[in-house]
This record gives C-alpha cells, sequence and structure tokens, in this order.
C-alpha cells in the first residue's frame, strides 16, 4: 500500500476514487429503474439503459477503479475504505429495489435481508476492529460472494427486464423463468456466505 504523496506523484492518481465515487451516485439511478418495471414509471428504453447497460458500467468500474489503483500505486486509505461501502450500497439497493418488485416473496426476502444485516454488521466490526488498531481485509470468501451478488443482480436484471418486455406468447417464454431461477440461486448463495463470512468477522473483531 501507498501513501498519498506517493500516490500524487501519478497525474491520474484521483481517477480510481473518482470511479468509486461515481458508482455510489448511480445507485439511486439503480434503485429507481428496478421499480419503475414494477410501477411503469418512465419511458421503455430508458429503463432498459438503466438495467442494462448502466450496470454493466457500474460492474466494469468495480474491477477497473482497484485494477488502476494497484497498477499506478495509488492505494490510499480512503479507497481501501470507500471500495467496499460503494459495493455494499450498491448491493442494498439492488436487493431492496427487487423486494420490493417482488412484493415481499420470502424466496427473495431471506437471502436480502440477510445480505444487508450482515453487511451492516460486518462494518461496525470492522470499525470496532478499527478502534483498537486492527485492520480486517476482505476474505477471499467474501470476494465470492460478492461475486455471487454481482451475478445473481445481473440476472435478476434480466429476469426483470424479461418478465417487463417479453410477449406471454413468446417463442422464448423460459427466459423469465431461467433468469429468476438462476438469480435466486446464486443470491442464496451468497446469502449463505454472508452469514459464514460475517460470523468470521465478528470473531475476530472481538478477539481479544
Amino acid at each position: 500500500m501507498t501513501d498519498l504523496s506517493a500516490a500524487a506523484r501519478h497525474p491520474l492518481y484521483w481517477v480510481p476514487n473518482a470511479l468509486t465515487i461515481s458508482r455510489i451516485l448511480i445507485i439511486p439511478v439503480f434503485i429507481i429503474g428496478i421499480l419503475s418495471l414494477e410501477f411503469g414509471w418512465g419511458s421503455p428504453f430508458g429503463r432498459m439503459v438503466v438495467l442494462g447497460p448502466l450496470f454493466i458500467v457500474a460492474a466494469f468500474t468495480d474491477w477497473l477503479d482497484g485494477f488502476l489503483a494497484r497498477r499506478w500505486s495509488v492505494v490510499t486509505g480512503f479507497g481501501r475504505m470507500i471500495d467496499p461501502i460503494a459495493d455494499k450500497l450498491l448491493v442494498a439497493g439492488c436487493l431492496i429495489a427487487f423486494m420490493i418488485a417482488a412484493q415481499g416473496q420470502w424466496v427473495f426476502l431471506v437471502p436480502g435481508l440477510a445480505i444487508v444485516f450482515r453487511d451492516v454488521l460486518v462494518s461496525g466490526a470492522r470499525e470496532h476492529a478499527a478502534l483498537t488498531g486492527r485492520v480486517m481485509p476482505p476474505t477471499k470468501l467474501a470476494k465470492w460472494k460478492t461475486a455471487f451478488e454481482m451475478l445473481a443482480i445481473a440476472a435478476l436484471i434480466v429476469w426483470i427486464l424479461a418478465r417487463a418486455y417479453l410477449p406471454i406468447d413468446s417463442l422464448i417464454p423460459d427466459i423469465a423463468s431461467v433468469a429468476r431461477i438462476t438469480g435466486l440461486t446464486l443470491l442464496w448463495l451468497a446469502a449463505v456466505l454472508s452469514v459464514y463470512t460475517g460470523s468470521l468477522y465478528l470473531r475476530a473483531a472481538l478477539r481479544d
């Protein structure tokens, strides 16, 4: 890890953090886009742009900001703090919107709430650990959890778009159901990993 003096030597040292912040700023757009399909807000083209290409851009920036920070040796304390927060806000916002769109079905509600509550508890555990001078970096399982979450959201975006735009007599009517099953499977896997890794973080934070 490098400090700000090293980061300042690169002319584009600010780009990784700017990408992370931009990911936070577009979270309300995702929430509105998901809910618009449920309540019929806005134009169909606008909703597809929000839930398709924009999510791909957000997922890409999640990888790009870390890659650039390491490549340019501009990793900072602020970047280490804000990047996981951006991921958690994106996931939580999308999951809450999907739970509303699914009208609170338990298959969405249970894993969604488990993930959201876990992320809040882990943030508190990390804060507690920081007060004692310890750093709790993400584990490999936690990174897999995040990957499953992003893939689940991508599949559920396909589900909600297919449900909204494919005609009932479509030649490929199973797209919505396949996307729903895929998304829920990945979401439940992420929830299981969330509970498990969350317990590890809590135990580490409370360890003397």
